[in-house]
């Protein structure tokens, strides 16, 4: 073989060996493109035993599941007081982890299923903001699950009706009242039905289940509501001397014309007025003259 031919063969092969060669990096970050989510379930689901380029491919896809939550999280770190379980069970009921919830809440009997997250949202909540129909079943079978009320609220606001189904079928809604009570008069109770979230993103304080779904115009969800004994209290006159009307008006103003406008607008709604009445049109006259009363004495309702 010539000279010139033996130079040409050696080229080639390195050339060969060149591309053959892969940097791991590189075939890393391929993988990576591939992620699923059971990959990421995995990760949750207690994964021993695994190399490290699969603990890099988890703990990536764990990263890029983390972004998708929005700006808000790189702002706000995690509880430090969570413990390592509490954030898999939080992760794990955020993004629909069936086999992972079911299998946390089975083995480890002292979980605390009521922890939150750096947005002070737990468990429930996380499930049902993300329409997880499953997650929110089994976690509603557990004893002591705290912020019901708020699941509720925020469901009927989604206009989820399988999950408001799944919630109004809780023992704690065996007692109608539950249906007609606010989170005002609820915290009055010293109850965790409801709670604040930390970002002050919550509903108004004087808000009760079947005043939302009649100002989110969710017929549906009203019917379900009203068949369980749910109704929208008609405000007290506004010259009402009772105790409870005479205490609001003094301390906080605001919040008491802020809970008879809520009322009203809830009595208004068309979804409430052709579901409560059996006659929408002479209730919706005499609302609509009651109100133009109302605009004379209280500003607020002009």
């Amino acid at each position: 073989m010539s000279e010139r031919k033996r130079v040409l063969v050696a080229n080639h092969h390195s050339r060969s060996v060149a591309i053959g060669k892969r940097n791991p990096s590189e075939d890393y970050l391929l993988m990576s493109t591939d992620l699923t989510d059971e990959s990421y379930a995995n990760y949750h689901g207690y994964c021993y035993g695994c190399s490290n380029s699969d603990r890099q491919r988890q703990s990536l896809g764990k990263s890029r599941r983390q972004a998708a939550r929005g700006p808000a999280y790189m702002f706000n770190a995690r509880s430090e007081s969570l413990s390592m379980m509490e954030e898999r069970l939080l992760d794990a009921a955020e993004y629909g982890n069936i086999p992972v919830v079911r299998k946390m809440l089975e083995e480890l009997p002292e979980l605390n299923v009521n922890c939150v997250d750096y947005m002070g949202q737990n468990a429930l909540q996380l499930a049902v903001a993300n329409e997880h129909l499953e997650v929110t079943q089994i976690l509603l079978k557990k004893d002591n699950l705290a912020r019901i009320g708020d699941a509720l609220l925020l469901a009927i606001s989604k206009g989820y009706i399988r999950i408001v189904e799944a919630i109004l079928s809780h023992r704690a809604f065996a007692d109608a009242q539950r249906l007609t009570v606010s989170p005002s008069q609820v915290e009055m109770m010293h109850d965790d039905f409801y709670a604040y979230d930390e970002d002050g993103t919550r509903f108004s304080h004087d808000i009760t289940p079947i005043i939302l779904a009649s100002h989110c115009h969710e017929y549906e969800i009203v019917h379900i509501l009203l068949s369980k004994g749910a109704r929208i209290e008609r405000p007290h006159d506004y010259f009402c001397k009772c105790n409870t009307c005479g205490y609001h008006q003094k301390h906080d103003s605001f919040s008491h014309s802020r809970s008879r406008i809520n009322a009203y607008k809830g009595l208004a709604s068309p979804a409430y007025l052709s579901l409560s009445s059996e006659d929408p049109v002479m209730t919706a006259l005499e609302l609509s003259n009651e109100l133009a009363v109302l605009a004379n004495i209280e500003k607020e309702f002009k």
